[in-house]
């Protein structure tokens, strides 16, 4: 079973290597996933977030990566899930569950009143509503 913990620096091309199998996404046009290798150990556990594995045996099999942002009618920070995604081959074992758990359980340990996710995609969806979160609406946006 994969244990669930913190990312480190020697993590990344396995992190690195789970986000390119993310599915495509229409609204996100020319990602480049080796963007994250600029900005991984910002992640490691800085203000701005951080960033939860599963591991197995070396292998990452599951990533959530939490951004931290501040807003003043929470009197100060929430959590955003940026990315969250389980190997194919290891859905359906369990390490969602797990790997959510520990989200919230950091984001309650960094003092946020909520933990949200913004357009889930139609494999998240079920996965996030099945742990305990609610649909709030839809989101809007625009590139910068």
């Amino acid at each position: 079973m994969a244990t669930v913990r913190a990312a480190k620096p020697d993590d990344l091309e396995g992190v690195i290597a789970l986000l390119k199998t993310f599915p495509d996404d229409p609204e996100v046009p020319n990602i480049d996933w080796d963007d994250g290798r600029r900005i991984y150990t910002e992640l490691l556990g800085g203000e701005k977030g951080t960033i939860l594995v599963a591991d197995d045996g070396g292998e990452i099999v599951g990533i959530v990566t939490l951004g931290i942002s501040y807003v003043m009618r929470f009197g100060g920070p929430y959590a955003m899930i940026e990315e969250f995604l389980i190997a194919e081959s290891r859905r359906g074992q369990g390490l969602a569950k797990h790997l959510l758990g520990a989200a919230t359980d950091e984001a309650r340990r960094r003092g946020c009143r909520e933990l949200q996710v913004n357009g889930p995609s139609p494999v998240g969806k079920p996965v996030y509503l099945r742990n305990g979160f609610h649909d709030a609406g839809s989101h809007y946006k625009v590139w910068l």
